[in-house]
């Protein structure tokens, strides 16, 4: 099954996917100075979200694989799973970029974009 998955702004526009997470619930690091001109794809950033998030991202990972088993059993052959946050910069840039690591790693072919995050 080929994978598509997307990160976004909330503020930007809604999105078109399949499963849609929203990710606000997530500490926001635009608020700490260092942090805020970096992104999602900063390892800083990335630290300061799983420093912040407990086991959430183990979980989420655990969930997306139990849906994806699901949905191979019913003969998926593609599915889009995007991840939201206020601006589409720091927290849904690192979790899509977070799960699709994780999901490669377990034999998933993904593709990734992040759709606001040269806004």
């Amino acid at each position: 099954m080929k994978l598509k998955i997307s990160s976004f702004g909330r503020k930007h526009g809604p999105i078109a996917a399949d499963v849609i997470l929203d990710v606000r619930c997530l500490e926001n690091p635009f608020w700490v100075p260092e942090l805020k001109e970096l992104s999602g794809l900063d390892l800083p950033v990335q630290d300061y979200i799983l420093a912040h998030s407990g086991d959430y991202m183990l979980r989420l990972q655990r969930l997306l694989e139990l849906h994806l088993s699901f949905a191979q059993e019913r003969g998926f052959e593609e599915l889009h799973i995007a991840f939201g946050c206020t601006g589409g910069r720091h927290r849904s840039v690192c979790t899509a970029e977070l799960m699709a690591k994780a999901l490669t790693a377990a034999g998933y072919s993904v593709e990734l974009c992040h759709r606001d995050l040269k806004i």
